[in-house]
């Protein structure tokens, strides 16, 4: 028996999706609530499987129940009915957490049949939609890979391909040294620094400054450490702070 729970602010049509669900012989509908709070105190003292929320509760009432619900009752699953014919709107439910939706041009068999699926923790969704979640995790791939770097172990393997003046810039990256700031560091020109650079990211496989200054953290070839790895420590025990090799100059 899926038991369902209706989350509508008008009673009418709460009432007609009661008598629809109720219709159905593996359907109960345990509850009604007309707001958010409502639906979130019901969940706590009635066990529910579905909940139906209408799209249009006010002040974004849909999302904020979805996203509540979803952290709070884990094992309920939440189906979005009414929404327009919109990727866009459709990802926002779907990313809060909702396992299903029905578009406000879906009929009775169709609510029908998205609750059926989501009580099983499946989702029905268009072609168009489940595109649209593909290129959306891909996105967020890509983002992710840009915030936190990669893997310690491909980044090591790939860092054994530098040469090392190259690790030696690359650690400098990872301190936040332009190429103008590598370039007085290393006396060299930076031309030269922009064509070590290049290589470096060729050769980590990231495309940006940030991503390879990132890789230098997490090799431990910036943040205030020496090509050997040897941190300048000396100076700190006269009270002086030393996090770069720049400080380290400044105190010869």
């Amino acid at each position: 028996m899926i038991r369902t729970l209706i989350v509508h602010d008008v009673t009418l049509v709460s009432d007609l999706l009661t008598t629809v669900l109720e219709d159905q012989d593996d359907m109960r509908v345990v509850g009604s609530a007309t707001t958010p709070a409502q639906a979130l105190e019901k969940l706590q003292d009635t066990p529910c499987d579905v909940v139906v929320v209408n799209c249009l509760l006010p002040d974004e009432g849909a999302l904020t129940l979805t996203r509540a619900a979803a952290k709070q009752y884990p094992d309920v699953h939440i189906v979005i009915t009414g929404l327009v014919e919109s990727q866009t709107a459709i990802l926002h439910c779907l990313e809060a957490g909702a396992t299903g939706y029905v578009r406000e041009a879906d009929g009775v068999e169709q609510l029908i049949a998205v609750v059926r699926h989501a009580s099983q923790s499946e989702a029905l969704v268009s072609p168009a939609v489940a595109g649209a979640l593909i290129a959306r995790m891909t996105e967020l791939k890509r983002l992710a890979t840009e915030l936190n770097g990669y893997h310690e172990t491909d980044m090591a393997q790939q860092a054994t391909e530098l040469t090392e003046r190259e690790r030696e810039i690359l650690g400098l990256l990872g301190e936040g040294y332009s190429n103008r700031d590598i370039a007085e560091e290393l006396v060299i020109t930076v031309g030269t620094v922009k064509n070590h650079v290049h290589n470096i990211l060729d050769k980590l496989d990231v495309h940006t400054r940030k991503q390879a200054a990132m890789v230098a953290r997490q090799l431990s070839l910036g943040e205030g450490k020496a090509d050997s790895g040897t941190k300048f420590t000396w100076p700190e025990a006269m009270g002086v702070k030393v996090t770069s090799r720049r400080d380290a100059a400044a105190m010869l």
